[in-house]
């Protein structure tokens, strides 16, 4: 799971034990590799906006949390998204905003549904309320696009200004076969 900008690539790795996260300072040929997670329980699906990574990480209640560690910092990793009831997973970020995936644990077969978290003023909202899945989000300059499931059909790519006031969600794909990965 590499992902790159600017100067950082992360990734989660094995060596050894539990599933870690990884980055490495691509401007600096003698760098090493850095373990940016501190945990000894797995860490996974790493995203960089090229100063942050975020990831999603295993808490003790077994649970998946949202972690971020700023990577011009030596201050340690801290959850910004770890409700007890909830999984949150395949957090994707671009400053202030970080998008990620959310469903009851309650309910393992619940769509999973997407949440932004505005790390400047610390609002959380619902990307699109939905009944149906939301997966694989990506963003940039606080315009996040996913794939959803609410269409007939293996799902479309949607799209939201997170920005602008209002939802202001769109659909910008009309296909009854698969849209994936936007």
């Amino acid at each position: 799971s590499p992902s790159g900008r600017v100067r950082w690539a992360v990734w989660q790795g094995q060596s050894p034990g539990p599933w870690a996260v990884f980055a490495r300072d691509m401007a600096d040929a003698a760098a090493d590799p850095i373990e940016v997670s501190q945990s000894t329980r797995n860490q996974e699906n790493p995203a960089t906006d090229g100063r942050y990574v975020v990831w999603q990480g295993r808490a003790a209640n077994g649970n998946w949390d949202v972690w971020i560690r700023d990577l011009n910092s030596l201050a340690p990793p801290t959850t910004v998204a770890f409700a007890p009831d909830r999984d949150e997973v395949e957090p994707v970020v671009d400053w202030p905003w970080i998008v990620y995936q959310s469903r009851s644990v309650g309910d393992p077969g619940g769509p999973w549904q997407l949440f932004a978290k505005n790390l400047a003023s610390g609002e959380t909202l619902q990307v699109s309320p939905s009944s149906q899945d939301q997966l694989g989000a990506d963003i940039h300059g606080g315009q996040v696009v996913w794939q959803d499931f609410r269409d007939v059909g293996t799902g479309e790519i949607y799209y939201r200004n997170l920005e602008e006031t209002g939802t202001g969600v769109r659909r910008l794909t009309e296909n009854r076969y698969g849209q994936f990965h936007p």
